[in-house]
């Protein structure tokens, strides 16, 4: 709590500072409560506090994008066939964030139109999420496209949480940020819009850091490293333990 004063004090200061010397010009100011984020091996996720302080002489906006590192990710359209539900069609994805929370003190649709949110990268829509070789039609496109919405929505890694923003007497604003479990390692980009009268003011970006520290470090970084040996390794301990568990039984 004490740090958290500390930063919320600093982004005070700094607001007065700047304002005193650009009375008419928007300052933005915005911080995490944490610069890193360990995943250990009974990680359950991790809740967040970003904080910041805008200047402005009327009512402002604020819009924070929260996203992660890019990841492949893959779409895989299910059929019945002889009774046997089986993948008949598979879509790979590029440019896919793995962790895409948007949050705001208000409705998007009523802060900016639909093509500002376009032009500043807004909403799973506008992304830049690209499929991989398949050629469908506009049609085909979206439907595949509705689904990894659907699809990363239901994991909790893309998400819309309007009205999740508080801002308190029109200066200092919060918002909690909940990282679920299932995130990956990777740096985090968190940017932090200024909106007044539907017209962006000021930007601000920042960085948080996720890694895998412990043991759990070692063995992603060997999986990732040396993915054959690792392979190796763990076909011969699955036979070794096979051949352990039917010893033991064999001799009760």
């Amino acid at each position: 709590m004490t740090v958290l004063f500390l930063r919320y004090l600093i982004a005070g200061m700094m607001l007065v500072s700047v304002s005193a010397r650009e009375a008419q010009a928007s300052t933005l100011v915005a911080d995490l409560d944490m610069d890193e984020v360990a995943i250990t091996t009974d990680f359950n996720g991790e809740s967040l506090l970003l904080f910041g302080a805008v200047s402005a002489g009327a009512t402002s906006d604020i819009i924070v994008i929260f996203k992660g590192p890019d990841v492949p990710l893959a779409s895989r359209k299910k059929e019945q066939v002889s009774g046997i539900w089986m993948n008949r069609q598979t879509i790979t994805w590029q440019n896919a964030p793995s962790f895409y929370h948007v949050f705001s003190n208000r409705a998007l649709d009523e802060v900016l139109s639909e093509h500002q949110q376009a032009n500043l990268r807004i909403g799973a829509d506008h992304i830049g999420v690209r499929m991989g070789e398949a050629k469908l039609n506009p049609e085909e496109t979206e439907l595949w496209r509705s689904a990894l919405t659907k699809n990363m929505t239901e994991r909790g890694l893309w998400q819309v949480n309007e009205q999740n923003v508080s801002i308190i007497r029109g200066a200092l604003f919060r918002a909690p940020v909940d990282l679920p479990a299932n995130i990956v390692p990777g740096e985090y980009e968190v940017r932090v819009l200024h909106v007044q009268d539907n017209q962006l003011i000021a930007e601000d970006i920042t960085y948080i850091s996720v890694a895998k520290t412990g043991i759990g470090a070692m063995i992603y970084s060997f999986a990732h490293d040396y993915s054959i040996f690792y392979g190796f390794f763990a076909v011969c301990f699955a036979v070794f333990a096979g051949w352990l568990a039917a010893t033991v039984f064999r001799k009760q």
